[in-house]
């Protein structure tokens, strides 16, 4: 994502330009850019040229040095990754809460050492913070990058020597190129995030660019006269930000239309561009870097601010992500190269190093002696107890409390699994009620045990896998299997009553209104057979993780238990359509009616002294949470519990 090229090219200057802007217009949500992401598929096109072009070079000429190759790419990334992190850990010491802080410096740490791939993907899972409140998440791109280039040399060093021969280069990169896209285009669905974050689905981008330079004379001469192919590219990588999606498997064979793209546009050698020569297009491209840096903690201040979705605010966002993408060039990235350049080779390495150890160091103070720190921070505060009392909370639940819970793992399944994964104890002794939805069923559970008799209640509940037939989530590769194999056992069980749950803020409208119109009309088709079906809306629903917000408010004075801030905004619209849908086919239950009335939603539960929030995550009950809703639902069916035949 640096200008990194031994002769400038305008070429690649300017599509490093449609590249950031293409990540910028998606993260910013832009409309129309639902496939943006895919700016940085050509920023890896774009690193691995330049990385073959810059190894293989001196390397023909036996003047390569690897610890050489390592100190420039150091001297690019590391300054304003630097600055970066370390004014990232002073904004938050002030503004964020512990909880909040002591993952900012996990991250930030990560970051400055290039692991941050593997720790996002090891986040990933259904129960996950929102993107939107990790402040580095942009950086695992980075990492990749680097992990590259700490291997790349060697990889061409090693076959160098062993081989000896023009074609013995070439060959290693098409044969590690192959592997990887089959690698990706199978994992894709089988593992998205682990596709999505880790080196090895992402090195064949990478090696499309250096197979480029390694067929150069090739290359010229098939780019010889045929100037549409740098609109052709560019119309390539439009497309699959127009037309791509989040749900788009990734990066797997799709990802061949954007790295094709790129592809074409730096195919020719020479450098020329009749469309991305613009002084603007130029100067973003020089910045693109530090623009790429910048332009997600914008992201993620407008999305906590609640402004993500006005249009001025977002405007100014983006002009804010290139002012202080320029800044950073300016004012960090030039001076630094200068001044490392002025260091012989071990003392530059040195220098290099000292940029992100620092603020390394730093983030693991802070991350491991979180504890200490905030108390001398937030000395004498009288909920500093309380503080600490809801992230040990919500670490318990994350960690071990909702498994046994939702009885996860055997009638509520991981992603990985599919509808072999139900235990037989799942469809209960005497079936009289179902539960079958995602998580958001699966958090009814407790309730529902606790309210029905022994033995009468079903659960065939999935990770990420609302009740919605005929629906495929990328995700979520066993979700259509899964629902498909659910509704035959209820059609052989035939309950009495019918409980559909989903997390309704996590799909969009047209989804939802598709796939429960098709469930409700395969459940309604034997006459024969009339259960009572009850639809449930949507539960409270917070923009970020409910104890977090309540470490901030209590720190901040605000102690309500209920209160309209933060919750996501599109929790009552998801509840209105599922409303609708429901219409005269089946009953509609509200959580969102238990839990919240004119003064805003319920935050917290006190039980025993202690404050428990309604939601260990953005919007995942706790077992009190779930007994309370159910006990209402029971109610609203008009019964203490299931009827008998």
């Amino acid at each position: 994502m640096r200008p990194d090229a031994t002769d400038f090219r305008a070429d690649i200057n300017g599509l490093r330009a449609v590249a950031v802007l293409a990540v910028v217009l998606f993260h910013f949500g832009v409309a129309g850019f639902s496939g943006g992401f895919v700016g940085v598929d050509v920023f890896f096109v774009i690193s691995g040229y330049l990385m073959t072009r810059i190894i293989l070079a001196p390397l023909a000429e036996q003047r390569f040095s690897v610890l050489r190759f390592y100190l420039a790419r150091a001297r690019r990334i590391f300054p304003a990754l630097a600055v970066l992190g370390a004014l990232l850990l002073a904004y938050g010491w002030f503004k964020f809460s512990p909880m909040d802080y002591k993952t900012l410096a996990k991250h930030a740490g990560a970051s400055l050492l290039f692991f941050s791939n593997q720790v996002y993907w090891k986040e990933s899972g259904y129960f996950d913070a929102d993107a939107h409140e990790k402040w580095l998440l942009h950086t695992w791109s980075l990492s990749v990058e680097w992990q590259f280039y700490l291997l790349y040399p060697l990889l061409i060093v090693a076959v160098h020597r062993l081989f000896r021969r023009p074609g013995g280069v070439a060959g290693a990169l098409w044969a590690v190129f192959l592997a990887s896209l089959a690698w990706s285009a199978w994992l894709a669905f089988a593992n998205p995030s682990k596709a999505f974050f880790l080196l090895p689905t992402r090195a064949w981008e990478m090696l499309a660019g250096g197979l480029i330079y390694v067929h150069q004379g090739a290359c010229n001469r098939l780019a010889r006269g045929r100037g549409w192919l740098e609109p052709a590219g560019l119309a390539a990588i439009l497309a699959a930000s127009l037309l791509l999606t989040a749900d788009t498997p990734w990066p797997g064979l799709a990802a061949l239309l954007p790295v094709g793209g790129a592809m074409l546009v730096i195919l020719d050698s020479g450098g020329r561009t009749r469309l991305l020569g613009s002084a603007a297009i130029q100067g973003i491209g020089r910045w693109s870097y530090s623009i790429y840096l910048w332009h997600w903690p914008v992201v993620v201040w407008l999305h906590q601010s609640q402004s993500q979705r006005d249009g001025a605010w977002i405007a100014a966002g983006m002009a804010a992500s290139i002012l202080l993408g320029w800044l950073s060039f300016r004012l960090v990235e030039i001076p630094a190269r200068g001044f490392v350049s002025r260091f012989s080779l071990a003392p530059a390495l040195a220098a290099c190093a000292a940029m992100v150890l620092l603020p390394f160091a730093v983030a693991v103070v802070f991350h491991y002696q979180s504890e200490r720190l905030m108390t001398l921070r937030f000395k004498d505060h009288p909920r500093l107890a309380d503080v600490r009392a809801l992230e040990v909370f919500q670490a318990r639940y994350f960690n071990e409390l909702y498994k046994p819970l939702y009885r996860e793992g055997s009638c509520f399944m991981t992603p990985d699994k599919s509808h072999d994964g139900f235990a037989p104890e799942c469809a209960g002794e005497r079936t009289r009620i179902v539960l079958w939805g995602d998580s958001h069923a699966a958090h009814l559970w407790p309730g529902l045990k606790a309210a029905a008799e022994p033995g009468t209640a079903a659960q065939w509940t999935a990770s990420g896998c609302p009740p919605l037939l005929n629906e495929e989530f990328a995700k979520r590769p066993h979700c259509r299997t899964i629902n498909d194999w659910v509704l035959r056992k209820v059609m052989e069980a035939r309950p009495q009553v019918l409980i559909l749950a989903g997390a309704w803020v996590k799909h969009d409208e047209a989804t939802i209104r598709r796939g429960l119109t098709e469930t409700l009309a395969r459940l309604r088709a034997d006459p024969a057979w009339r259960p009572r079906i009850v639809l449930v809306g949507s539960v409270p629903a917070w923009r970020k993780p409910l104890p977090r917000l309540l470490a901030s408010d209590f720190l901040g004075g605000d102690e309500r238990q209920r209160s309209p801030n933060d919750l996501d905004r599109d929790m009552s619209r998801r509840d209105a359509l599922v409303r609708q849908l429901a219409g005269a086919q089946a009953e509609f239950f509200s959580p969102i009616s238990v839990a919240c009335n004119d003064e805003g939603c319920l935050r917290y539960i006190e039980k025993d002294g202690a404050r428990l929030p309604l939601a260990f995550d953005y919007g995942h009950l706790i077992e009190e949470s779930s007994v309370m809703v159910v006990a209402a639902l029971f109610r609203q069916l008009g019964e203490a519990r299931p009827r008998q035949p």
